[in-house]
């Protein structure tokens, strides 16, 4: 691979070649190993992978309109991961806390909705807006603070030190500029308020042995790939004062979890 390289965000060494995949290049950090795309696309190009494309984009726009909470699909087997998650927030806060929560990626509320039933006040954060009509619809008391728009942009409209507990699920990877997301996030919580997030590890076996066929390697999507021991640098460099590494709730691609206390 020729011409200049990205440098590391981390620690600031220029990444080498990692892997090839979908004409784009991962690069490498020879330091602290963080794993990331050479070149970053436009945020608009960036948006169709999320949207799923204009015929997914156009169903869901059709018909969310029309569809209960309760009636979205895999509700019910998503709703049980939603409860296994927050079960690991609220046994993190200090007891009898019923605090304030915010989902950054939120997807269709079920994380949020498992919050609610646990009495905690609720935000979120997602790209695609039509996810989360269903959500809205069946908790109008929490519409208004739900926002669709990307992290920076919703995060400027919410109230620095306001959360006892923000969820970063399958989220930090997407960042186009982690250092800045993730240190707004950080702004965010209250003293003592922590951060719960999950992402692949570049360091799992599945990582190591496929390269190039690692699922999680998605230059449209994955743009910034941790290891816990990168991630827990990180996390110190901004501020944070313990990171905690937890099983992951997914695991298909190798993933970890991670709890960061401000």
């Amino acid at each position: 691979m020729e011409g200049p390289f990205r440098t590391c965000f981390l620690c600031g060494k220029r990444g080498v070649s990692y892997a090839r995949v979908e004409n784009h290049s991962y690069l490498k950090c020879p330091g602290c190993g963080l794993v990331f795309v050479d070149s970053i696309e436009p945020s608009e190009a960036l948006y169709g992978s999320y949207d799923g494309g204009w015929f997914k984009s156009l169903r869901r726009k059709l018909f969310m309109p029309f569809r209960s909470f309760e009636g979205v699909r895999h509700f019910n087997p998503s709703m049980e991961r939603a409860a296994r998650i927050f079960d690991v927030v609220a046994s993190r806060a200090p007891a009898g806390l019923v605090g304030t929560f915010l989902d950054i990626g939120c997807n269709k509320g079920f994380l949020l909705a498992a919050a609610i039933r646990k009495g905690w006040d609720v935000f979120g954060i997602e790209l695609v807006p039509e996810l989360t009509i269903p959500f809205k619809k069946r908790f109008p008391r929490y519409a208004g603070q739900v926002y669709s728009a990307g992290f920076r942009e919703a995060s400027d409209l919410l109230k620095t030190g306001s959360f006892d507990a923000i969820s970063a699920i399958d989220v930090i990877e997407h960042f186009e500029d982690p250092r800045k997301d993730v240190e707004r996030i950080f702004q965010l919580l209250k003293p003592g308020g922590f951060l719960l997030v999950q992402t692949p590890d570049t360091q799992n076996p599945m990582a190591l042995e496929k390269r190039e066929n690692w699922g999680a390697l998605k230059p449209r999507e994955h743009l910034h790939l941790f290891s816990r021991h990168n991630l827990e640098r990180f996390a110190k460099e901004l501020g944070f004062k313990e990171t905690a590494v937890i099983d992951a709730f997914d695991t298909e691609d190798g993933n970890f979890a991670a709890i960061l206390k401000k």
